[in-house]
């Protein structure tokens, strides 16, 4: 692994973490989630800093969330 991937995927990992909570004891899944964008990215030729591809994995991971999967009426 080059450098520069090692440290985007460490910038990333600490991204989710902190945008998780930080939860502790989950680090490997939030490395592994990194590796999967960096990897996607690299795949699509994606911007450097990935954007488009995070934008997109926003959408698909809000959509699953429980508010969006309730009748209307539950929302409030």
């Amino acid at each position: 692994m080059t450098d520069e991937r090692f440290e985007w995927i460490s910038k990333r990992a600490y991204a989710i973490w902190e945008a998780a909570g930080r939860p502790l004891g989950h680090s490997q899944h939030h490395w592994e989630q990194a590796v999967s964008e960096r990897e996607i990215m690299e795949r699509t030729r994606a911007s450097v800093d990935g954007e488009e591809i995070l934008v997109r994995l926003r959408q698909k991971t809000a959509m699953n969330q429980p508010e969006h999967n309730a009748p209307y009426s539950a929302r409030g």
